[in-house]
């Protein structure tokens, strides 16, 4: 047994990053009993962890703590309130790295996250085709770093509680008796260039309610909400969740399904969390990265090999081909419906 420390962990964004935290904390977590860990990250990015007797998230308002002074202010009150041993960086930006600036005048222990940005640059622009290790890889390295040291444990990694609110919307869409496949589809992303697009997920609705699955519709916000209530169809048994439950419930539904499809986004890293088959499509970015479907690299969907240097690539996927290729038109419906059936 070690000496008991209290370890900050900073991660503010993106939402799937930060959700990808989760697995290498409950691993470190499992093989150091004597530590315990508060995770700084946003309001809403803290619900997503689940109940640890060694880890806790609080959301912070960054808005409250603007500008250098504003910073400093946080990492006093932090300081102040948690008295920490130690500091792991996983976000390395000049916000997180302000932070830890302050904390370090307190001689604590500080590990920062390797963003790798060189091999990144290198994969971006087509000199390398090395795939990275996942990010929760690279998590853990952080923390080995630290000296902390230990194995992935195995997943699922979240563990979502079915509410009430989700068994009234189950018995609303007669979805209390499973009596065929449910798949899910998730058609955002952060940026457009990453999208399929809705004309081709409308074409793969019609395929898969055609073979008789049940599907249902992921997204949030207005635009998209609305954009998968004109696609939904009840009586056909295309049903949209967006907007209708929680997020928490909308995990645990998720859970439920038998195959995720979405893009390169936040849901496909939470469907890899919760266990279950995703078929993830790839067109603005790599997964080459890290940030791959991790326990689903065989269901990965990008253009055919050969026409793969045609692409633009980013890091964020905020970028449309520079040459006009129309990587949405070179992946089949086809295809999709292939991975979900294997």
């Amino acid at each position: 047994m070690g000496t008991p420390k209290h370890i900050l962990v900073i991660r503010f964004s993106a939402m799937g990053d930060v959700a990808l935290t989760i697995p290498a904390l409950l691993s470190v977590a499992k093989a150091h009993p004597y530590l315990t860990f508060t995770v700084i990250t946003r309001p809403f990015f803290a619900s997503f962890f689940p109940e640890h007797p060694q880890i806790k998230a609080i959301g912070i308002d960054l808005d409250k703590y603007k500008g250098f002074f504003g910073l400093r202010k946080l990492a006093n009150e932090l300081q102040t309130e948690h008295q920490f041993d130690g500091v792991v960086d996983l976000h390395n930006v000049l916000r997180s790295k302000t932070i830890t600036s302050f904390l370090k005048m307190s001689w604590l222990e500080r590990v920062t996250f390797d963003k790798k940005r060189n091999e990144k640059k290198s994969i971006l622009s087509g000199k390398s085709d090395k795939q990275l290790p996942h990010i929760i890889e690279q998590y853990m390295n952080t923390f080995r770093k630290a000296g902390y040291k230990s194995d992935l444990i195995d997943g699922p990694w979240l563990h979502p509680t079915e509410k009430p609110q989700l068994t009234e919307f189950l018995e609303t869409n007669n979805l209390i008796n499973k009596q065929e496949k449910w798949i899910g589809i998730a058609p955002f992303a952060a940026h457009e260039p990453k999208m399929w697009g809705m004309d081709n997920i409308q074409h793969l609705t019609e395929k898969l309610i055609e073979q008789k699955y049940k599907v249902l519709l992921f997204g949030g916000g207005k635009s998209e909400v609305e954009q998968l209530d004109a696609l939904a169809n009840n009586e056909n048994g295309i049903i949209s969740v967006a907007g209708k439950i929680s997020f928490d419930q909308e995990l645990a539904l998720m859970k439920k399904l038998d195959t995720l499809i979405c893009m390169d986004s936040s849901n496909m890293h939470f469907g890899c969390l919760l266990g279950i088959k995703v078929v993830s499509i790839w067109g603005a970015t790599t997964p080459l990265l890290g940030f791959y479907p991790y326990g689903n690299e065989e269901f990965i969907v990008q253009v055919p090999k050969e026409e793969q240097t045609k692409l633009t690539l980013t890091g964020y996927g905020n970028k449309p081909a520079t040459n006009g290729y129309n990587w949405k038109e070179n992946i089949s419906v086809e295809k999709i419906i292939d991975l979900i059936s294997k």
